[in-house]
């Protein structure tokens, strides 16, 4: 199998200038470009540039797949808007890392499979996964704890490693973050034995912001509404922000926090509880199909026999595998004599 290497840059909060443009198209013949995205696919051959510095310079989301195995999300954060202290909580060793470029927060989200991914297609993944970036500005770290999840997942973190602060809503997931999960595989009985510790996000009311804003200065006030009329990017985020501290909202209250063991412990007895409950769904559907063919025995011996003289391999198949039905019911109902005395008279019959 060829290798396959895709990766994918976009802007968000502004377009690329033609200058931008004209540079990053000198980075590659294969690149395919328009003002808000820039796209890279090899099948042989190497991305010649440094995709971290390419980011960091004009973009503000990459992804990047490789079907031996690497999986990788970055997004470009406005320094100003993001709070390092609670970002760096979720950073993990070969997972989630964390780092400041000029007036820039980049975070760098990574994984390698040694089994490989196999053959991927990477384009509309970015843009399926594109809204991560809105919800961690919002301070909603749903995304980073669950890639802190799959970073446990692969069993090099320590057992004793405690878990960062559970993020509310896990138990509902935005689009953006369910596309991380299948993109990158996350473990849905570990991210649901995760979840029981996540609470329910509760919306700010109309009254509670209209108080929260009355306790701004005027002059606040005014500057916050000269930069909306100036269409000033993210402007909400900090606002919200803003309003947060002003009303002494300190979010979600502090959890007891987890260890990765027990975390991965819970994860096994969710398997093993899904695993139970798919054998008696199992088991149930092949009783219901034993019962209906129960009820229509003599006609399947009947259809048995009109297989049989087909005297065709396709016809002898499927009578095989129609006996082999009926040898269940009569397990089912202790008939297994009667089922085999005529077995005998159709290999007698039919020598």
């Amino acid at each position: 199998m060829s290798e396959y290497q895709y990766y994918e840059f976009q802007t968000i909060d502004r377009p690329l200038t033609e200058d931008e443009q004209a540079e990053i198209g000198q980075l590659s013949s294969r690149v395919a470009l328009t003002p808000t995205q820039a796209v890279f696919t090899y099948q042989y051959g190497d991305f010649h540039g440094n995709a971290s510095q390419v980011l960091a310079h004009y973009f503000d989301a990459m992804l990047y797949l490789a079907n031996w195995g690497t999986r990788r999300l970055m997004f470009r954060f406005p320094k100003t808007l993001i709070d390092l202290e609670q970002v760096t909580a979720y950073c993990i060793e070969d997972g989630v890392a964390v780092e400041t470029a000029g007036s820039h927060v980049i975070l760098d989200i990574r994984f390698d499979d040694e089994e490989g991914i196999g053959w991927v297609e990477g384009e509309g993944w970015l843009s399926r996964l594109i809204g991560l970036r809105d919800e961690i500005l919002r301070r909603d770290y749903r995304g980073l704890y669950v890639a802190w999840l799959k970073a446990i997942a692969r069993g090099d973190a320590d057992e004793d490693l405690e878990e960062p602060p559970v993020p509310l809503g896990l138990r509902t997931l935005s689009p953006a973050l369910r596309a991380f999960v299948d993109l990158f595989e996350v473990d849905p009985q570990l991210l649901q034995a995760a979840a029981q510790a996540s609470g329910t996000p509760a919306l700010p009311s109309e009254a509670g912001l209209r108080e929260a804003i009355g306790t701004l200065a005027r002059e606040e006030r005014d500057d916050y509404v000269l930069r909306l009329a100036r269409g000033e990017s993210h402007l909400a985020v900090e606002l919200n922000a803003r309003l947060r501290e002003a009303s002494g909202i300190s979010g979600e209250k502090p959890q007891p926090r987890r260890t990765a063991s027990q975390l991965l412990a819970k994860a096994a007895q969710e398997h093993e509880r899904a695993r139970r409950e798919q054998a008696q769904a199992a088991e149930a559907k092949r009783i219901a199909e034993i019962e209906t063919l129960a009820q229509r025995e003599p006609q399947a011996w009947q259809e048995v026999d009109a297989l049989i003289q087909k005297f065709t391999a396709k016809g002898y198949e499927e009578a095989v595998q129609l006996l082999l039905k009926l040898r269940e019911v009569a397990v089912y109902e202790h008939t297994e004599t009667a089922f085999q005395s005529r077995v005998h008279a159709i290999g007698a019959q039919y020598r």
